[in-house]
């Protein structure tokens, strides 16, 4: 399964280049190392740049150097090979033999760039004519870096045969007889990339399974919000039909209504929003890992998906991947019936007719009047 990676995907969001060293963040999205570290220089608090989530979540030991703490996050390894096979394939196509001849092929081990008659004789050189030769015109850089073989991380020239899990290297058959003999857990590199292999497929499952929860999380939480806020509107047009039949001495009545409403869905609104809030921040978190490992996936075989899968199933498992909403479910905003805003509209009307045949008793019956109908009012009010 190739995964095509497109330009502005290789490039990071500060120094706006093709990715040096890109380093994972904890939001799962990519930035140089170098332009992390002076990013967090550059700011006491720095988030991420994409998302603002914090670049560091537990930093730990608070003497530790910039740079050792970036150092500790995991490096797109997959990302990194992307980009160095999209500068070999974006160099001018000529032949690396011969002078001022267009090249036509490509080994996708040797990073070679030849004509078809150096092509020829690349095939049939004991130490190339196992090597895949393709394209220039046709070959992406993903492929490219997915047919780089793993070479020995002491002998660069070898390829290596074995991984050693306690050192975390893949290593030459050499190396394995000699420098890691003593090692405890040395095993096949082809075991070993198949075994990472298992694991990558097993954490997109898992994020898959995460990122359409997350989803559905985020839509149920949209749909209550637009309820939440159409039943305001609602209240907030009969209050106003309601207040319009009324005189310039009911207008406060009509404001505290609306200010009740709206008060009464804040609390809600708030709480919807703030768990959408962190469903997003989730779901952006799990989208980014998701993306990284079926790119990881992508381009397998190749010794750096060994050392990539633990850092990733790592911060898969530290993710927060919940998208559970049965507590919100009983978050039922109030509603005010259409009959308590009739008894209030006859209430008041009765209180102003009452008001007119009473304008010439005296002001101690007009204070009583006005307390009856701010008892009315609370009435009304208490029962919303």
């Amino acid at each position: 399964m190739e995964v095509a990676v497109q330009s502005h995907e290789r490039e990071c969001a500060v120094c706006t280049n093709d990715f040096t060293t890109p380093k994972i963040l904890p939001c799962g999205h990519l930035l140089c190392r170098q332009c992390v570290i002076s990013w967090m220089d550059s700011k006491s608090d720095a988030g991420c740049p994409l998302c603002t989530c914090p670049i560091v979540e537990h930093q730990g030991n608070s003497s530790q150097s910039t740079a050792d703490v970036i150092d500790a996050l995991p490096t797109d390894s997959v990302m990194e090979a992307i980009v160095e096979s999209s500068r070999v394939l974006g160099k001018d196509d000529m032949c690396t033999v011969c002078d001022d001849v267009t090249a036509e092929y490509i080994c996708m081990q040797c990073l070679e760039k030849m004509c078809p008659s150096c092509t020829k004789i690349h095939k049939k050189m004991v130490v190339s004519r196992s090597h895949d030769v393709e394209s220039v015109s046709t070959v992406t850089p993903e492929r490219l870096a997915a047919s780089r073989p793993a070479l020995c991380a002491d002998h660069g020239d070898k390829h290596a045969e074995a991984f050693c899990a306690d050192h975390h290297l893949s290593i030459c058959a050499s190396c394995s007889s000699i420098k890691h003999r003593t090692c405890l857990a040395v095993k096949d590199i082809n075991d070993e990339m198949k075994d990472s292999e298992n694991a990558l497929c097993g954490l997109t499952d898992q994020l898959v399974q995460a990122e359409y929860s997350l989803k559905q999380g985020t839509e149920q939480l949209a749909l209550r919000l637009q309820k939440v806020e159409d039943s305001e509107q609602e209240d907030l047009t009969q209050v106003d039909k309601t207040c319009d039949k009324l005189q310039s001495m009911v207008e406060n009545c009509r404001k505290g209504l609306k200010k009740m409403i709206q008060d009464s869905r804040l609390p809600v609104k708030n709480s919807l929003l703030e768990v959408k809030q962190e469903l997003d921040k989730r779901l952006g978190k799990v989208t980014s890992h998701r993306n990284i490992v079926t790119r990881a996936r992508a381009v397998a075989p190749r010794a750096g998906l060994i050392h990539v899968t633990q850092a990733l199933t790592d911060r898969v498992n530290s993710l927060d991947l919940n998208a559970d909403l049965d507590e919100l479910s009983l978050m039922t905003p109030p509603r005010i019936s259409v009959e308590c805003y009739n008894e209030l509209e006859k209430a008041i009307e009765n209180k102003l007719h009452q008001f007119q045949q009473q304008q010439q008793q005296q002001q101690q019956q007009q204070q009583q009047q006005h307390a009856k109908q701010k008892v009315s009012f609370s009435f009304i009010l208490s029962h919303v």
